[in-house]
């Protein structure tokens, strides 16, 4: 059961969440994406994978390379990729003379109609877990500490009344939605006076179906109450996001952890949020000032 599977791993990410608060000190601002949110997908996904947590900053690096330097040279680009593949191509092979009880080892003996995985099944589903696990939690994460940093009437009634975080947690999912998904059209179809033809890219926008007037009541609004809300974040139907529960799991305890030390905080006066670019949206840079801190 993947639910179950995903729901072991709690006590370690709520061990790693107090670990990386414990770590800021004492300081009054503190860099929310920087030092908190960006830190937790990437030590969760090396983790299950049995990859070195020392190598957490290639792994950024890599990710802000295919997702948001889109602009980059072609050959920038293309070298990032060979060196991941090279690099990913080290610890299978690692895998394979040293087995292991993590998430490589299970891609190795794996097998669909009786075959094994090929390496390169192995290494293609390795690339889609730190490509799509890495970004989007972090960006989720950033974007509720985002909204409780600037809603101060939503920040206190999460902590006064902690048996909102389901509902809450599931808004920050629809009103933040980080992914944008694309598509390629199968057939020419006239879309509401738009003419698509077979084998164009186009962006389905998972943030725009969100505050659709027509599925959600009061859609433009954040309701950290709203119960009625089937959005469409992690996508939907056969392409729905596989990690769905884990990226559930880190951003429900690490919005949980960081209102635990920090009931009281805002934007940080005279600094900037930076956010991303490209499919992923987040905040990059995150400044808060700590009014009150409990520990």
């Amino acid at each position: 059961d993947v639910a179950h599977v995903v729901a072991e791993w709690e006590p370690e990410i709520r061990r790693l969440c107090n670990e990386l608060i414990d770590n800021m000190g004492d300081i009054e601002t503190v860099d929310a994406a920087v030092q908190y949110a960006q830190n937790i997908p990437v030590y969760v996904i090396a983790r299950m994978l049995g990859l070195p947590l020392e190598d957490s900053d290639y792994f950024r690096e890599t990710v802000h390379m295919v997702l948001e330097e889109i602009g980059a040279e072609f050959g920038e680009r293309q070298g990032a990729f060979e060196k991941l593949d090279a690099y990913l191509g080290m610890h299978v092979r690692d895998h394979i003379e040293n087995p292991k009880d993590d998430l490589i080892g299970f891609l190795l003996n794996a097998k669909i109609y009786d075959q094994p995985l090929s390496l390169q099944h192995v290494g293609g589903s390795i690339i889609l877990l730190l490509i799509a696990g890495i970004d989007t939690t972090w960006s989720a994460i950033g974007s509720s500490l985002w909204h409780l940093a600037t809603n101060p009437v939503d920040r206190r009634r999460l902590v006064d009344n902690p048996a909102l975080m389901p509902t809450a947690i599931e808004e920050f999912l629809r009103a933040y939605a980080p992914v944008t998904m694309a598509r390629v059209v199968k057939d020419d179809y006239n879309f509401h006076g738009n003419e698509m033809k077979q084998n164009d890219w186009v962006l389905l926008p998972f943030p725009a179906a969100n505050r659709d007037p027509k599925e959600f009541e009061n859609a433009d609004q954040v309701l950290i109450d709203r119960e009625v809300n089937r959005h469409a974040a992690f996508g939907l139907g056969i392409h729905r996001c596989l990690g769905s529960n884990l990226a559930r799991l880190e951003l429900r305890v690490a919005v949980e952890e960081f209102l635990a030390a920090f009931p009281d905080f805002e934007l940080a006066p005279d600094e900037v949020v930076k956010w991303s670019v490209g499919q992923i949206r987040g905040p990059r840079e995150l400044p808060v000032r700590i009014n009150a801190r409990t520990l």
